[in-house]
């Protein structure tokens, strides 16, 4: 079987593909040997997550304190509460400006400066679309309720760090919505589901009009979108001085098709049905396909100015948290 014989999702990796990545998954069939159908709609989820949703926020909240970091170092003197470092005082100093403890020691006079603690704008998207309703076992979460779960804790540990937040609307008509007070994330939580029930089933990126510049998009999705739209997304970014960071939620079957025997893979973003009979020779063509999409995906995010973070959806959540707190106290860079 020839790579133009393989169902859409797989050729949707390929490079210049005429449409997204990602669309066909595993679907039910009658008889034995076929993959049960694990994609969800929007509805259901959506429906799904509300009925769940105060312990969803008690577990954003856990997680973002486990990350427990303090805030990004903005390193020059300024307004603020935490201590940066002392500094001689100078001719005229103010008498209330000298730290007299510290002066105390020796012979010269010091004056305790603070750190400067100018808030960052972050915004935050998550990609609802029909390829992030999936998963390959029941024991999964679906992918965009572990992007929702995630976006959640992101925006509670940056509120804690002080950090201004913007969730991102898929509506090119609705702004952003700032998040701020005590219920920030529960307001939030509420947007995501509002969102997440009217989503298209393609994916489609956030519009850049909408974000402000010089911040900094976190987006939450599966990365399967046609490289050239990714790219001309970041290019915008670019020209209003913005940074994005991918954080890939994948499902791990998406990494290595571990599929065996007659499979009847049927679309969710389309109606494209395909039947395949499994076997290694189909997996070790599988495994170029996506290992030429991932590292096109880093090497765009990369140039950018920020990696991706990958994240599956068999590991815990504090995992992928870090990793972006990671990132994002680095910069961006790599």
């Amino acid at each position: 079987m020839t790579l133009a014989a393989f169902p859409s999702f797989l050729s949707r990796l390929i490079p210049n593909a005429a449409r997204a990545p990602g669309a066909s998954r595993p679907a039910q069939a009658a008889g034995t040997g076929f993959l049960p159908r694990n994609a969800i709609t929007a509805t259901a989820l959506a429906d799904d997550l509300a009925g769940r949703l105060p312990a969803l926020l008690v577990a954003a909240e856990r997680i973002a304190h486990a990350v427990g970091q303090g805030s990004h170092a903005r390193r020059r003197a300024g307004q603020g509460d935490e201590f940066w470092q002392y500094r001689p005082a100078t001719q005229g100093e103010a008498a209330s400006a000298i730290d007299w403890r510290q002066s105390a020691r020796g012979d010269r006079a010091f004056v305790r400066e603070r750190e400067a603690q100018t808030p960052h704008t972050i915004c935050i998207w998550c990609d609802n679309s029909a390829s992030m309703r999936w998963h390959s076992e029941q024991g999964l979460p679906p992918k965009a309720e572990r992007a929702f779960v995630l976006a959640l804790a992101s925006a509670a540990m940056l509120l804690r760090q002080g950090e201004q937040i913007r969730l991102l609307a898929t509506n090119p008509t609705t702004p952003p919505l700032r998040l701020h007070g005590h219920r920030a994330l529960e307001q939030m939580a509420h947007a995501l589901l509002a969102a997440l029930r009217h989503a298209p089933d393609t994916p489609d990126l956030p519009l850049t009009a909408a974000i402000p510049a010089r911040s900094r998009v976190l987006l939450f999705g599966d990365g399967l979108y046609p490289p050239a739209q990714l790219e001309a997304f970041l290019r915008q970014l670019a020209t209003r001085q913005a940074t994005a960071t991918l954080v890939e939620t994948l499902d791990p079957a998406e990494t290595t098709l571990p599929y065996s025997g007659p499979t009847r893979f049927t679309g969710v973003e389309d109606d494209t049905a395909r039947l395949l009979y499994g076997s290694p020779t189909l997996q070790q063509d599988y495994a170029v396909i996506w290992q030429r999409h991932q590292a096109q995906l880093r090497a765009l995010c990369t140039a950018a100015g920020s990696p991706p973070v990958v994240h599956m959806t068999d590991q815990p959540s504090l995992t992928a948290l870090m990793a972006l707190h990671t990132v994002l106290a680095a910069g961006g860079r790599p």
